[in-house]
């Protein structure tokens, strides 16, 4: 998430985007939208950023799911986000990492960009929450479901409104973070109440969800933060557990709590000292990686934006950096991939040439 609000500037929160999750087969995306570009793999360091080719379409606030195709090839959608004009957009892309090339694919059902990033389970991918509108629309809580086999979109049952007496219903805003745990969707989403006449306004504590596509039925768990405004959510799931890192807009605070499903119980973790609005983040090796975004800067009394990689190792409960990516980036996607068996971290987001990059472990 960024503090350059997708939101009515009044609300001080801002839209970002991030998720990816690794599915079942599926069929593979057809006709080129550009030549490869291919890379000497065996000349890669370890440790080390290399650039891909380039999304054909400038986007930020977007979001990424991986579903293998039928030759075992990670295919990297990239779906919704905001132009260079800042305007949310239907656009949906699909990179393959193994022939370096991308395809157009059917585009959304509507302009989408700051939602709660998204889910594959069964080679589909889930897209809930977000905004359509620059202008100050209320978010959609909407849920999607795009068949890759089929090239299609359907929607499926909203997140459901948490009521609480007059002024006071609760509605997922987006700017969240998704998990895959057996089977079923575990969305993480930002906080508004409706208070008419008046608006909207970002007050509560983020809400948790789960999400089963047997039932299409959704369940309200328990919130990772007693934090109100708890802003932009990423991180991942790694072990059967979710883990998640979030920020105050107002104080900068970063919050990382880990969820254990058997429990039904959130338990605080080891956070970064100030949040990463607009980071992207991707489980790799049993560890959580995120990637640029923005912090606060004390010193000048403003956000900068990041070119650093830092990874979460649950067993030690400790930060540690990696290679920093070729130039700093926010509002930005991350996603693992499969290259010739080998993990690898894709990011893309930005504007061209460049956004479209790739971390080697």
């Amino acid at each position: 998430m960024r503090y350059d609000s997708l939101r009515p500037s009044a609300l001080a929160l801002s839209a970002f985007w991030l998720a990816g999750c690794a599915g079942d087969t599926t069929t593979e995306p057809t006709s080129a939208a550009q030549p490869p570009a291919p890379v000497p793999e065996l000349a890669v360091a370890s440790n080390s950023w290399i650039t891909r080719a380039n999304m054909p379409s400038n986007r930020t606030s977007l979001a990424t799911a991986i579903v293998t195709n039928t030759a075992g090839q990670s295919i990297v959608y990239a779906i919704g986000g905001l132009n260079p004009s800042r305007v949310p957009v239907n656009t949906v892309t699909a990179y393959n990492v193994a022939t370096n090339t991308w395809t157009f694919r059917h585009t959304l059902p509507v302009r989408l960009a700051g939602s709660n990033g998204a889910g594959v389970i069964n080679g589909k991918i889930y897209v809930s929450g977000g905004y359509s509108d620059y202008n100050g629309d209320f978010p959609t809580t909407a849920l999607y479901m795009y068949n890759p086999a089929t090239n299609t979109w359907t929607r499926k049952r909203d997140i459901p409104v948490v009521t609480g007496g007059v002024n006071a219903d609760r509605y997922a805003a987006g700017n969240g973070v998704t998990g895959v745990i057996d089977g079923k969707l575990y969305v993480v989403s930002g906080c508004f109440q409706a208070q008419d006449p008046w608006g909207y306004y970002e007050t509560c504590n983020p809400l948790f969800f789960r999400y089963n596509p047997a039932t299409d039925r959704w369940v309200r768990l328990p919130s990772p933060f007693a934090v109100p405004a708890a802003g932009p959510s990423i991180g991942g799931v790694i072990a059967g557990k979710f883990y998640v890192m979030a920020g105050s807009p107002y104080t900068h605070d970063a919050y990382f709590a880990v969820y254990d499903p058997v429990t039904n119980q959130w338990t605080p973790k080891n956070p970064l000292g100030l949040s990463r609005p607009g980071a992207g983040s991707a489980v790799l090796g049993g560890q959580l990686y995120v990637i640029g975004g923005t912090r606060y800067n004390a010193a000048r009394d403003g956000m900068e934006t990041l070119d650093i990689t830092i990874v979460y190792d649950p067993a030690t409960n400790v930060w540690t950096r990696r290679a920093s990516m070729p130039s700093a980036r926010t509002s930005i996607a991350a996603s693992k991939v499969l290259l010739n068996g080998k993990a690898r971290i894709e990011v893309v987001g930005g504007i061209a040439p460049g956004n479209n990059i790739q971390y080697v472990p």
